[in-house]
């Protein structure tokens, strides 16, 4: 008994999955012929499962480890930070972290956002009647 006659031919098959030439290559790679690739083509009741194009491509790269066509993505190398960038970076971060923990402390919105984006008043106490004040604040007392 020998192979079946293909019924299909590679260009119909690159039609009806709408394959390029690279996909076609990583089907030939696969060991897939056009009659598969055209039989696993999704009915519309099959929602769950991929088109033909991207099945191939993750079946290639499962197994060879990269696909077709595709530029490799390479990491630009972190140049490092001279002495004084470094101090510059840290006192901006420092500066950051202060303007935040400010705006948090002096907000007047009095609405609190809690899981789901539902607004909740804070809970008052006798102690929020009294004014705030900080006594004894100067520039001095200002990390920059």
């Amino acid at each position: 008994m020998g192979k079946k006659p293909q019924r299909f031919s590679w260009p119909e098959a690159k039609k009806r999955c709408r394959l390029n030439q690279n996909d076609i290559e990583m089907a030939k790679a696969l060991g897939f012929g056009p009659d598969s690739l055209i039989r696993n083509i999704p009915d519309p009741k099959q929602k769950w499962k991929q088109p033909v194009k991207f099945w191939v491509r993750d079946l290639y790269e499962e197994r060879f480890g990269f696909v077709l066509g595709e530029k490799p993505v390479v990491a630009k190398p972190v140049k490092p930070l001279t002495p004084e960038e470094e101090a510059e970076e840290a006192r901006r971060f420092e500066e950051e972290m202060y303007w935040e923990d400010y705006r948090d402390r002096n907000s007047d919105s009095g609405v609190v956002k809690v899981q789901g984006n539902a607004p909740v008043e804070p809970a008052k106490s006798e102690a929020d009647d009294e004014p705030y004040f900080i006594e004894d604040v100067g520039d001095r007392d200002v990390p920059f």
